[in-house]
């Protein structure tokens, strides 16, 4: 075969041999697209079930038996009444005051729904807001911002709001760490949100079970609107989640004034 044709069948095989490995390539990823979509699914159904079950527990538990008493005390107050207006003045207050509690706890419940401060505020006040109210696991939550926008599209701003939630929620309940820094960080670019611990850290490549779900849960809300998650962690090192999302899919272009982010925890993407 003169060394001519034999070059073009060598070019041709080699073509053929890149074109099949392609196709492999493909049905490779989307074989692994499949599997963590039928995670995801599974997972997200677990995870609607078990909230579904913990806002119902808490209506009957909570809230139901507390309207219960409350309409035995009306009940009682109906067929006794006091005899004078200054004895029935005092037992108005009391009544109303566990109204308004009542009241609270209906409040506590739906803004784990949909939370309405983030409709009213704004993203990162929204999670500052959220950030005070998880004191009471003894961890400090610092929450920064430097060039970030001022309105979001609604989609991105609650992906960008449960991610935040997932994060700081897995590093109160699971880092052992005492304080978690939130930044919201724009540039030219793109908008980074970043959730950083010193705690005691873990394998990311070995994640399972809820921890599992919560991660897959998280890339999946940033796929939806077009960013990705970077998970870096080690045992003993820490843990430093990253959603990095294209600056165009936010429209806006105003700037509030924000606190200006001390870079130091913010390792390079």
């Amino acid at each position: 075969m003169p060394f001519t044709e034999f070059t073009v069948v060598l070019v041709g095989l080699i073509a053929v041999l890149i074109g099949v490995w392609a196709v492999i390539r493909a049905n490779q990823t989307r074989r692994l697209a499949e599997v963590d979509l039928g995670r995801l699914s599974g997972g997200l159904l677990k995870m609607q079930e078990a909230e579904r079950a913990r806002i119902a527990g808490e209506l009957h538990d909570d809230i139901c038996q507390q309207l219960t008493v409350l309409a035995l005390e009306l009940d009682a107050l109906h067929a006794q009444p006091p005899d004078t207006s200054s004895e029935l003045r005092p037992i108005i207050t009391a009544l109303a005051q566990r109204v308004r509690l009542v009241a609270s706890d209906v409040q506590r419940v739906t803004r784990g729904l949909y939370p309405a401060r983030l409709e009213y505020l704004g993203l990162v006040p929204a999670v500052q807001a959220m950030c005070r109210d998880m004191e009471h696991y003894g961890l400090r939550i610092d929450v920064s911002r430097s060039d970030w926008p001022s309105e979001l599209p609604a989609s991105v701003a609650l992906s960008l709001y449960r991610v935040t939630q997932e994060a700081v929620h897995n590093a109160a309940k699971h880092s052992a760490a005492d304080a978690v820094r939130v930044t919201f960080e724009g540039t030219d670019e793109a908008l980074r949100l970043t959730v950083t611990d010193t705690g005691v850290g873990f394998e990311p490549q070995r994640t399972d079970g809820s921890g599992g779900i919560g991660m897959l849960s998280m890339q999946q809300r940033l796929r939806s609107i077009g960013g990705s998650l970077s998970v870096y962690s080690a045992p003993g090192h820490g843990t430093r989640i990253r959603a990095v999302l294209p600056r165009m899919t936010s429209p806006s272009t105003h700037t509030p004034p924000g606190i200006d982010a001390d870079d130091s925890l913010v390792g390079a993407h």
